[in-house]
């Protein structure tokens, strides 16, 4: 961003110089993209399920360093139905989850306007507790 400066106006109206603008570059937080890919695997013998006790997930964490939309989409191999998308304010609670069509591609995408500045967490959940399933999932923020 830039941002245009002039002189104080009290040494421009006592000199009746004209003002010398400069311009300065301001460092701006640019908002952040990340893809991650992975595979939920199957439940394992003697391994805690993380989500309602039932099924298997992996958790992503992420800092939204100022307001603003975060954006998720996943996309997988298999069944439509075959995962499930939560984002949670991070210690706080569910502020959105989703599950795909039940017919049409393997994909979630929601994307939540504003959003304050804090920690979040993403939860992938596949749905079919029996069997790896590989995953791409991007977040905008």
């Amino acid at each position: 961003m830039v941002v245009a400066t002039t002189p104080d106006p009290m040494v421009v109206a006592t000199t009746g110089e004209a003002p010398d603008i400069k311009f300065e570059r301001v460092n701006v937080m640019a908002r952040a993209a990340e893809t991650i890919t992975g595979v939920v695997s199957a439940l394992q013998p003697g391994v805690a399920p993380c989500w309602a006790n039932r099924y298997p997930c992996e958790i992503y964490d992420f800092m939204l360093a100022q307001a603003g939309p975060i954006e998720v989409t996943l996309t997988w191999e298999g069944q439509p139905r075959a995962l499930m998308a939560q984002l949670y304010w991070a210690g706080e609670g569910l502020a959105h989850e989703d599950v795909a069509p039940r017919t049409g591609p393997s994909m979630i995408n929601f994307r939540r306007p504003m959003m304050e500045a804090t920690y979040y967490r993403v939860r992938v959940i596949s749905l079919e507790p029996d069997q790896a399933i590989p995953f791409a999932l991007t977040i905008n923020y």
